[in-house]
Parts: C-alpha cells; structure tokens; sequence
C-alpha cells in the first residue's frame, strides 16, 4: 500500500547540512512497491548509498561507464569526434521525480526528434501522479520509490527536479546506479558537497550537469559571438534585475531569492566576463524566518570591470539585464530566457521552436529542448560535462553563493580577501553553437547589420557601504577533466 511521504521541515534542514542529507537519504530510500505497467522481475539488490567519512567518499559498486544497456542503436562518431548524425542513438530518460517542472521538460522533449529522446521511467510519491504523466507523455515505467527508478536498466540519463536540498542525494543515487544526470539548479546546497558529486560523476565516468538552461538558447550564443568578435569593444559592466513577487511559503522552499532568483545573473555575468571574480558585496533583507527576501550583490573583476545583480520577492523589477561594452551594450528582456536582444538597429528576434498555442508552466520553459539535445550531444561523445556549463563553474557558483549567504547572515559585508588566482580564469570558448540548433533548423546566421550595438549607457557603479575590504571566492582547483521562474 502506498504510504504517504513525510513533510519535510524546510527551515530545519536549511539551518543544518547534516540533516538535509540524513533526510535526503531517508527520502530517497522510502521502501515502495514499484507499479508499473508492464510486470518486471523485482531486483533485490542493497542500495549504494554515499558515505561521508572523515571528508573521504565510500563507493561501494565498481566503476564503470554506462554503455546504453538494452538500447539498439548504437553511437558512431565523425572523424572529428563528434556524434555522426546519420546514426539516430535515442536518449532513455528517467523522470524523478513527476512535478511541474518535469512536466515543462517532457513537453520540450516532445518537439525534438522522437529518435533522439524518449522518456521510459518516471517516479512519483502517488501513483495517480506518476499514472497521469505516464499516460500524457507515454511512459513506459513508473515508479514510487526512486531506488527503483535508480535500477531500472531502461534508464540511461535522469533528469532531477526535486525541492533544492534533495538535489545533490538524488544524484548520489543515481550516480552509484550508473545512471548520467542532468539536474536543476542548484546542484547541492554547498560547495563541498558540489564537489563530492562531481568528484563521483567523475571516477564513475558518467555524465553530470547542473540545468543552467539560459547557457544552451541562442540568444545567448549570440550575444557571446558578439564579445568574442569585440562588437562591444571592452565589456565593463553587467546589470542585471529580477523581482517578482512570490509568497514567503513558496520562497522558504527555495532557499531564497538569491539562490533562485540570484543565480541567474551570476551566471550571466560568468558567461560575459569568463573569469572569477576578485571581489563579491551582497546586502540584502532577511524575513522572520530568516529567508532572504531581497538581496543587491555585486561582483568585482579584473581591470575594473563589475556585475551588479538586484533581485527582489517583494516587488516587480523590470526583469532585464544590459551587458555594456566602451564601444557599444546590449539589453536582454527576461535574461533567464531571452527571445529577443536590442540593439542600435532595431531588435533581433529569437522565436521560440513552437507556436503561440504550445503550453509550459512557467514562462518560456520550452527553450529548455535547447539544453536536452546538449545533454545528448555530450553523453554520445563521451563527455562527463558540458561547455556550456561545466564543472569547474558549478563549483564557482557554488562557492560564491555560500560567500553570498555569509553576507546575508551577517547583515553585512564579511571581510575575506585573496588575491585572484591565473588558473581560475575560463578558456574563453570558440564560437561555440549547441547542436540544438541543427535539430530545430535555427538560422545561426546573422548581417553585419544587425551585429552593430547601440552606444554605451553610463553605468555607475554602486556605492560600496561598510569595510573597504570587501570578500572574494577562495581559490579553486580545477576538475581533473578540464511569468514564473525556475
């Protein structure tokens, strides 16, 4: 009989690591009987669960890469290396578990090539849940317990949308499964647990991504095409706003709106500057839980260049971000997933891969089909992580919001300083162009006309308040292997 989950005490869990993790696991683990709609032979195996001793990982299965077990088609690659697309190799996903999100997510699949992604397995607390969703997007399996979706041999790749703090045992769970995963920001709830899985996804050989979906649309492919060929001259300047309001029920379960609003523009500002900031200042404003509700975070880099990110739960900003140059800017509306950017000669258009009639949740969620034929391309490759949003910039953002959430605590700023490192700089990609685009037949190509920019806005740069020294990332090491929002 199905048994009803727990609720979960989210500021308890919030204000101590440990039990996030013991709860996790308890979640995670929860003994169900699978229902599925074809009759499958019950594994009885002891489920490989992470231990954290001493800050050593235990694995207890041997390491192996998934080989696609059971799928048919195999992967062929080009002489450059690259997956051959005349051989069709389909994706198995996993669901887990069945929620809005996952609901965006299938239907962003379903426009894709039906030979490139099919979603086999699914996991739900009810089985009227995971029933209705199998019947809506043709699941063949469906789970309650996410130790079966886990075993499942159907499921190559698992696709985590879960409240934040389950995020990084669920990807535990199906890492020590040999299952790649792509899993929805934030990774983990702290740095050194962002590095623990990937240091798994690792060894395992498996692949591993953080959704950071923005980085995968062609808007933004276009806007760092626009950086690297100097349209900008010298960029000096992000400012990026997000404000909408959202109940402080809903916010708890989010961690706050740095960590689900925030995260955007620090992503954005990574993505235009390529390196690690010198110095971070966040202020902010703390509910009677202890949420933050609003929060001003600015970045320092190198040669006086800056980010300014204002997010706010308690009113409407106008939700844009203008990234300016000496010689030119560009402004992006609804930064997360822009379709359209604005530039001296006009505004250039980025449509979405559906029409007007085609339905998602939350607001343009359908671009997420942008990130799932990535997802695709790095696994047939043999890649443990994506250029789009690799490892090392997972690991990045993890540390600077722990930073941000020190500042927080404190109501002001923390006086951590260091120099900045030479080896935390990223590579600065080639005009790199997901093969997204080919599946959707994007025109990639653009006129020199609409590459001119409008003249650059005199941007000041935000009074600093409290101690002059002001707190920066600690040193990172690199991997070994260089209307609504979510």
């Amino acid at each position: 009989m199905l048994k009803r989950l727990q609720p979960i005490d989210l500021l308890m869990a919030r204000s101590t690591a440990r039990y996030i993790q013991n709860l996790a696991i308890a979640f995670a683990s929860k003994q169900h009987s699978p229902i599925q709609h074809k009759q499958q032979e019950q594994q009885k195996k002891l489920i490989s669960n992470v231990v954290n001793e001493n800050t050593k990982i235990l694995w207890t299965r041997k390491l192996h890469i998934n080989q696609f077990v059971g799928n048919n088609n195999t992967k062929s690659l080009d002489g450059n290396g690259d997956v051959d697309d005349k051989v069709e190799t389909t994706l198995r996903w996993g669901i887990a578990p069945v929620s809005i999100m996952a609901c965006d997510f299938a239907a962003a699949l379903s426009i894709l090539p039906p030979q490139h992604h099919q979603i086999v397995s699914c996991v739900a607390a009810y089985r009227s849940h995971a029933e209705a969703f199998a019947d809506r997007y043709n699941v063949e399996n469906i789970y309650t317990s996410f130790e079966d979706l886990a075993r499942c041999p159907n499921v190559d790749v698992v696709y985590i949308s879960p409240l934040n703090p389950l995020h990084g045992e669920l990807c535990h769970l199906m890492l020590n499964h040999d299952k790649h995963v792509l899993c929805e920001k934030p990774l983990c709830m702290t740095e050194d647990q962002v590095c623990q899985l990937i240091s798994k996804a690792q060894a395992r050989g498996l692949f591993l991504m953080e959704g950071m979906w923005p980085r995968c649309v062609p808007a933004y492919h276009y806007l760092r095409k626009q950086i690297l060929r100097n349209r900008l001259g010298e960029v000096n300047h992000v400012h990026c706003t997000l404000g909408l309001p959202v109940s402080q029920s809903k916010l708890a379960l989010y961690g706050g709106v740095a960590s689900d609003f925030g995260i955007y523009g620090l992503q954005l500002a990574l993505w235009v500057f390529r390196e690690a900031p010198q110095r971070v200042r966040a202020t902010g404003k703390l509910n009677e839980e202890d949420i933050d509700v609003t929060a001003d975070i600015v970045l320092e880099f190198s040669r006086d260049r800056w980010a300014h990110i204002q997010v706010s739960a308690e009113e409407k900003f106008d939700n844009k971000a203008t990234i300016t140059g000496k010689d030119g800017s560009i402004k992006m509306t609804n930064y997360w997933c822009p379709t359209r950017l604005t530039t001296d000669k006009g505004n250039i258009d980025f449509p979405l891969p559906v029409d007007d009639s085609f339905f998602t949740h939350y607001h343009n969620r359908v671009s997420i089909c942008y990130e799932a034929e990535e997802v695709r391309k790095c696994i047939l490759n043999g890649s443990n992580e994506s250029e789009m949003f690799n490892h090392k910039e997972s690991i990045l953002l993890a540390n600077l919001m722990d930073i941000i959430y020190d500042q927080l605590g404190l109501g002001r700023g923390v006086d951590i300083n260091r120099p900045i490192q030479e080896d935390e700089k990223f590579q600065d990609p080639s005009e790199i162009v997901s093969e997204a685009f080919q599946s959707l037949s994007y025109d990639k190509t653009t006129t020199d006309e609409e590459e001119s920019t409008i003249p650059a806005s005199n941007n000041k740069k935000p009074e600093e308040s409290g101690s002059s020294k002001q707190s920066g990332p600690k040193v990172l090491e690199a991997p070994q292997n260089d209307n609504q929002i979510i």
